[in-house]
């Protein structure tokens, strides 16, 4: 049975709707590791206290969706700050290597989750309960009805990715971001403050991922594994984009829920395929980067404009 134009539509808006949560979330990853060179799993967790923060502010202080995203956005920022001064940046002082900076991620991303599951779990206050929200239906696109959660999600996601990047293209603070992410050691000596660029980093990196959060418990439900459900989707995005670019990994993000959403409403419609196996998509996306295509989507854009500049000389 072949997908309808209805249900078509239906996925892409999924796609859409998705994509722009998933580049919040793992812009964040991607900046990290790209500028502080910390390959951090505990950035998962970001998007689960975003998510609550977002839930308790609704559903017990009485604020609008819309009212819970500053909060959010600073929430997530100053705890990524605290983790970076508590465990990150002892541990670099000692010359550890990546490797033990990621495992020393999941440890705290473990110590943030059963954190979280203590507080939630307290009368059942916080598992598996969505945020007093009601979702109204705006207009019809194509038989699909579009929501107003949908029309802030959405913009919201799309401003805060393009206010990145001008800020990191445009302003001093980012370009000393790229130069710290390009050489560090060259950096300094060049008199830029790496910890000023650390914690603005990781303010921008935690606090997306927290926005991101806040938006995503509306779809789904606040739970202390929200973010650990995200985890795949982000490294996934970050690998297409080849770990340390902006747009690769934005892009990345649209290519997963793309093939989370459209792709396997196809597959299923046509062939019988189960929806059930939609969580195994970001896996495989991952496996294929690496065995392919290591750099990912910058990768590729970067070996073309080499082969361009190597035809015009």
């Amino acid at each position: 049975m072949e997908i309808s134009s209805v249900e078509l539509v239906s996925s892409l808006i999924r796609t859409l709707q998705s994509g722009s949560l998933y580049a919040l979330m793992a812009l964040g990853l991607t900046l990290t590791l790209a500028i502080l060179r910390i390959p951090n799993i505990a950035h998962a967790e970001y998007v689960t206290i975003g998510a609550y923060v977002s839930f308790t502010l609704i559903n017990y202080g009485g604020l609008q969706l819309w009212q819970v995203i500053v909060p959010s956005f600073l929430t997530g920022g100053a705890i990524a700050i605290v983790s970076y001064y508590t465990v990150f940046k002892p541990l670099k002082k000692r010359g550890a290597s990546m490797f033990i900076l990621m495992v020393a991620s999941f440890a705290l991303a473990l110590i943030f989750r059963y954190i979280i599951y203590t507080i939630a779990g307290i009368g059942n206050w916080g598992l598996g309960v969505k945020p007093k929200i009601v979702t109204n239906a705006m207009f019809r696109l194509y038989g699909v009805y579009i929501t107003d959660i949908l029309l802030m999600a959405l913009p919201t996601s799309v401003i805060a990715m393009t206010a990145l990047y001008l800020f990191i293209m445009r302003t001093r603070t980012g370009k000393q971001m790229r130069a710290v992410a390009e050489d560090q050691d060259l950096a300094v000596a060049s008199g830029i403050n790496p910890e000023k660029i650390a914690v603005i980093t990781l303010m921008i990196s935690g606090g997306l991922a927290s926005v991101a959060g806040s938006f995503w418990v509306i779809f789904t439900h606040a739970h202390p594994d929200v973010g650990l459900e995200a985890l795949l989707r982000m490294i996934a995005a970050s690998a297409l984009g080849g770990f340390y670019s902006y747009p690769g990994t934005v892009a990345g993000a649209i290519i997963v829920s793309f093939s989370e959403n459209t792709i396997m409403d196809v597959l299923n419609r046509g062939f019988g395929l189960s929806l059930a196996l939609k969580p195994l998509m970001p896996m495989a996306i991952i496996i294929l980067v690496l065995i392919t295509r290591p750099a990912g989507l910058s990768g590729i854009v970067l070996r073309r404009k080499r082969t361009l500049q190597a035809e015009g000389e």
